[in-house]
């Protein structure tokens, strides 16, 4: 059967509509977004990965028979791949290795080729109206009429795209230096990583400011303290890393809990100050607790980084 992609909407007939990577009412799933309703047979870490076991089974047409629309709500790396081998199952899986790695390095930051990052920052790039080739189309649009233009532009460019990073080096290449001079600081000393294996939690000590992929993949816990000093203190900041987040076959190294009894402990000792410590929730993507000042910014610790790291590796020792 010829099927076509169509970005999520209302109209779509649940009953013919298999959507990727997000999650929809009654429609066919194929995700690793909490709530999803996968078959057991194609449960991966990333959606794409789930794609790709859709793609190499020989029955793969009784799941996708009643199927004409695959769809997806939302735009990123792992939301396009995903899409794209559903559609061209032949051609993913003949490009296995580098979708795998390009949906992880977009889904959970982690540096798992140049190539596949690179892949990630452009694609990424192409929804931001500021640096976007396709700008022009999408000035004034909504959030949703600029990823259904994205999906429409380069689901026809994929799999040349995946030969023509370099060709679009202004887009990309001014962050992955950044990153990759970040992963440079860790390795020369720039940040100190204590781990705390029966907390599960890492600790990165830094006075400079690192990009995350280097940070979070330069770790081996899935909670991670980061405490940059920057003059007047440390500005600490506790995060669940994403991974945590998704419905994975792989178990997180660090189970999300709720930090906000942690923040009022901190808050406690904190002296007063019309900043607070705050927890953004388990429900967000990028889960986290920090000191916040008025305009929503990470501010400078009054307290020392030994008692905010012995109060949180104690807070979360054995869970």
């Amino acid at each position: 059967m010829e099927r076509r992609f169509e970005y999520f909407h209302d109209g779509l007939d649940p009953r013919r509509t298999l959507v990727v990577d997000g999650v929809a009412p009654d429609a066919l799933n194929l995700s690793h977004w909490p709530g999803n309703r996968t078959p057991a047979r194609y449960r991966a870490d990333t959606t794409t990965e789930m794609a790709l076991l859709l793609a190499e089974d020989p029955d793969r047409e009784s799941f996708l028979h009643p199927v004409e629309v695959i769809s997806n709500n939302h735009f990123d790396t792992d939301g396009l791949l995903s899409a794209w081998a559903v559609l061209h199952p032949e051609e993913a899986l003949r490009h296995r290795r580098f979708l795998v790695d390009a949906a992880r390095a977009g889904d959970f930051g982690t540096f798992t080729s140049p190539d596949a990052v690179k892949f990630d920052l452009l694609v990424t790039a192409f929804e931001d109206v500021r640096r976007s080739p396709l700008a022009p189309q999408l000035k004034g649009l909504s959030a949703e009429a600029r990823a259904e233009a994205v999906y429409g532009d380069l689901l026809g460019r994929l799999p040349g795209l995946f030969y023509e990073v370099d060709s679009h080096r202004s887009l990309w290449e001014e962050s992955f230096q950044n990153i990759v001079h970040s992963f440079q600081r860790v390795r020369e000393g720039g940040a100190r990583i204590r781990e705390y294996p029966s907390s599960h939690l890492s600790v990165v000590e830094t006075e400079e400011e690192l990009e995350q992929m280097a940070r979070f993949d330069s770790c081996r816990f899935h909670r991670i303290l980061t405490a940059h000093r920057d003059g007047r203190g440390y500005r600490f900041q506790l995060d669940h890393h994403i991974f945590s987040w998704f419905d994975t076959v792989t178990p997180p190294r660090g189970a999300r809990l709720d930090f906000s009894p942690l923040a009022s402990e901190l808050n406690a000792l904190e002296p007063p100050r019309r900043e607070r410590w705050i927890y953004t929730g388990n429900d967000h993507l990028e889960a986290k607790l920090f000191l916040r000042d008025e305009d929503g910014d990470a501010a400078a610790s009054s307290l020392p980084l030994e008692r905010v790291e012995s109060l949180v590796t104690e807070a979360l020792r054995g869970r």
